[in-house]
């Protein structure tokens, strides 16, 4: 059995629902009390208008008893020309049932009540008919006395002023509310984006405005903004002296080694060498300031044959696809940046696979780059620690370089990061390796 999920019709951001919440009780309200008013506004009304009505019934009854047979009808004329009511007298009555009306006429309950009440001959009364209230009184002879009355002379004149009013309260009182919401949502939204660029690697001048609320959580994300900057800057500053550092001795040893006897040992300990110098340059690239690159405009077509023609040599089983309706769609990123993050990630997927399959599908909002192979892949448990700075996979596959630090997953996920994206790692249902997949706002 399905149920009614009213949260997927209810507005999503928090102005929309702010604004529910306070137009939904008054739009209520008015309903209720206007309902009310209204009723107790016709209620009194009609029994005004239905008490004068009366007297003139019960007027034209007494003179018509009253009055000579020849007489009678020159009476009916002059009663209708004088109450404006069309009189008639019937020999029997209608075969229409008694005390008529619709189901949604609260007026008319008022009137049957009042006519019962005051005119005690009435046996019938219409309210079903075309804008008339036919009412039906016995006479002495066993024939009736017909009333056929206007119904306007028992309705409120101008009702809808009252409901027109109410609408236009509700607009006005709702415009307002706008105006003030966006004022006070602003702030919000400027933080959000100020918030979201410095996800992407973006410092935004920002200051902070609005309720005292809003300024004290814009002026603690500055607070926080500042100390990630600076963690940022003093890993940068220590990875980068580290590693060149490391490079003269290291450079030495080479030089030492480079004089020596062509030996077995000596090409062993080059090879040590060499894995030490792999290892610093992973620490340069991970300790570089991404953020320096310029963002640049172009198309996904351009962007296509640029990944593809800068990895071409890695190996000749890469498999190349392009999914888009429009080739020439504009996107911002960093080009190489983003080369180096899918540099990372072919690298791994070409060291641990046969086949490799690199597609580049166009969203309505976003680009899908997505990366398969063929390898052993990663186990589902360890998909999270595998982006992680500094850590090995060594039980099940290592993504980085041979005898790397666990670095290369970690720079690939930052870079993405920067323009805004996020890498996520599961199995390539295709291959059976690994899927890497990217994406990237357009």
């Amino acid at each position: 059995m399905k149920y009614f999920k009213l949260k997927k019709y209810l507005p999503r951001s928090f102005f929309g629902r702010t604004l529910l919440i306070i137009i939904l009780p008054i739009i209520v309200l008015e309903a209720i009390v206007g309902f009310a008013f209204i009723q107790r506004y016709f209620e009194q009304v009609t029994t005004q208008l239905a008490k004068s009505t009366v007297l003139q019934m019960n007027y034209v009854l007494d003179r018509y008893e009253n009055t000579n047979n020849d007489a009678k009808e020159f009476f009916l004329k002059e009663m209708e020309k004088k109450f404006d009511i069309k009189l008639t007298i019937v020999p029997e009555k209608s075969n229409i049932d008694f005390f008529q009306k619709h189901p949604y006429d609260f007026s008319g309950i008022t009137l049957i009540k009042i006519l019962k009440n005051d005119v005690p001959s009435i046996e019938h009364i219409d309210l079903k008919s075309n804008g008339v209230v036919t009412i039906f009184t016995s006479l002495p002879n066993k024939s009736y006395f017909k009333f056929e009355i206007e119904r306007e002379r028992f309705t409120a004149s101008n009702p809808h002023q009252l409901l027109v009013l109410m609408v236009l309260l509700t607009i006005i009182l709702g415009f307002l509310l706008l105006m003030v919401l966006r004022n006070q949502i602003k702030p919000i939204k400027t933080l959000a984006s100020v918030a979201e660029a410095f996800g992407k690697g973006q410092s935004v001048s920002y200051k902070p405005t609005g309720s005292i609320e809003i300024r004290k959580a814009g002026s603690a994300f500055l607070e926080m903004r500042k100390r990630l900057e600076r963690q940022i800057e003093q890993r940068t500053q220590m990875l980068s002296g580290v590693s060149h550092d490391l490079r003269t001795p290291l450079t030495r040893l080479k030089l030492a080694l480079a004089l020596k006897e062509d030996d077995i040992e000596t090409k062993e300990m080059l090879k040590d060498i060499q894995v030490m110098q792999n290892i610093l340059d992973e620490f340069l690239e991970f300790s570089k300031n991404q953020k320096t690159e310029k963002v640049k405009e172009i198309s996904l077509i351009d962007l296509y044959e640029f990944l593809k023609n800068n990895n071409k040599n890695l190996k000749e089983t890469l498999i190349w696809q392009l999914s888009s309706k429009n080739h020439e769609r504009k996107v911002h990123l960093r080009p190489n940046n983003l080369l180096r993050a899918l540099s990372n990630l072919i690298e791994n997927a070409v060291f641990y696979g046969s086949q490799i399959k690199i597609s580049v599908i166009e969203k309505k909002t976003r680009l899908l780059i997505h990366i398969e192979d063929d390898g052993p892949g990663i186990p589902p448990e360890k998909v999270k620690d595998a982006v992680k700075p500094f850590v090995r996979l060594d039980n099940s596959r290592n993504l980085n370089k041979p005898h790397g630090v666990g670095l290369g997953l970690s720079i690939a996920s930052d870079l993405i990061k920067i323009h805004g994206g996020n890498l996520n790692l599961k199995k390539s249902q295709d291959l059976g390796g690994l899927k890497a997949s990217l994406t990237l706002p357009l």
